[in-house]
């Protein structure tokens, strides 16, 4: 799966290394899933070490399902983030993902990466005559691994290309329908055919039952209604700036301040954020309200804004297009998006303001059409 960085998360991950500069995490959920699948096969007689090593195959030709759209992305300058290996599969997060013919091909490069890998494997176990699977799929030999494999990219492709958010085929949906009809309408149309595959998922894990099946299906349904809801929010800011949504009204602390004092300053008001600004005007980090009492916790409330302050935010400037700072905005939901203009802070775009900002969008347009019917 190929999604924006702005994806819900799944909770705790360990990191296994990098590809392509890419970190590679595997969700805590996979281990579970390693234990149960070993137990069966043990229980029912199979080598545990055979399954254990199946399971790192297939989980590698997961991670270069991944590759292939990272690396698509990267032909149309789209950073991926991160790959997070699941018990469902995987996914690439990307900063963002662009719309029409790169999206295509962004999407499909996944699948097709299963494709050559099917094939691959095939021509392998031919080559070299092979033995198939045997009937009972809880015993497996060195020999018929590759037949598994074969299986398994056909699957995954298969898989990948139903027309679902987050699914592949949800993006490769998205993207032929905007060959046709504008972009918002061709996102709710592939959001609500992703949300109706999900209750056929649903109904299909009942009646198996198979608890993995109802478990893609709520992601499925979550994943296509996050989508609609982006594409709203996308539509509302379109050919507007940061300068536009950006609040210029709010109070700074010092790196100097202590947290008494920036505690102090923050219980007079309601603002969440305070940009940490140096005697040069230049920002040095940021402080919310939770840093700010974890800090005053942890260090007592006389130590000093810096030892406390996040030193990574997300900036832009004033002209930068609206669309990218709502990106930022998801991307890291606790901080505002800095507006800098010469090194100095002129501005700050906050969930909450952009949010009102693309409400009073919405409602001014349900007006113009209003009118005009």
């Amino acid at each position: 799966m190929a999604g924006r960085s702005s994806y819900p998360r799944f909770g705790a991950s360990l990191k296994l290394g990098s590809l392509l500069g890419i970190p590679i995490r595997l969700h805590f959920t996979f281990l579970l899933v390693i234990g149960w699948l070993l137990w069966r096969a043990v229980s029912a007689g199979g080598e545990a070490y055979l399954w254990l090593f199946l399971l790192v195959l297939l989980f590698g030709c997961v991670v270069l399902h991944e590759l292939g759209h990272a690396s698509m992305a990267m032909l149309f300058g789209v950073r991926t983030r991160e790959i997070v290996l699941l018990p469902i599969g995987g996914l690439a997060r990307m900063e963002r993902m662009p719309l029409g013919a790169a999206e295509l091909l962004i999407a499909i490069a996944g699948p097709a990466v299963n494709l050559a890998l099917a094939l691959l494997f095939s021509i392998v176990g031919l080559l070299i005559g092979l033995p198939s699977p045997g009937d009972d799929p809880s015993v497996i030999g060195m020999g018929s691994m590759i037949w598994i494999l074969v299986f398994a990219n056909f699957s995954l492709m298969l898989f990948n290309l139903l027309p679902a958010f987050p699914l592949d085929g949800g993006r490769v949906l998205r993207a032929l329908l905007t060959f046709v009809m504008p972009v918002e309408r061709a996102t709710l149309l592939a959001g609500r055919i992703g949300q109706a595959m999900a209750v056929l998922l649903v109904l299909a894990g009942l009646t198996l039952p198979n608890p993995i099946l109802i478990l893609v299906a709520l992601l499925v349904f979550m994943g296509a209604a996050q989508e609609m809801l982006f594409q709203k929010s996308r539509t509302a800011i379109l050919d507007k700036t940061a300068r536009e949504a950006m609040i210029t009204r709010y109070e700074t602390f010092a790196p100097q301040n202590t947290l008494e004092e920036a505690s102090k300053l923050m219980l007079e008001g309601d603002q969440q954020v305070f940009p940490v600004v140096d005697v040069w005007g230049r920002v040095a980090g940021v402080v919310t309200r939770s840093i700010l009492f974890e800090g005053i916790a942890r260090l007592g409330s006389e130590s000093a804004v810096l030892e406390v302050m996040e030193r990574e935010f997300p900036t832009t400037s004033a002209e930068s297009p609206l669309e990218g700072v709502l990106e930022k905005l998801q991307n890291m939901r606790r901080l505002p998006v800095l507006v800098i203009e010469e090194e100095k802070l002129v501005g700050m775009v906050t969930s909450e303001n952009l949010g009102k900002m693309m409400e009073l969008a919405r409602l001014a347009k349900s007006g113009k059409q209003a009118k005009e019917d």
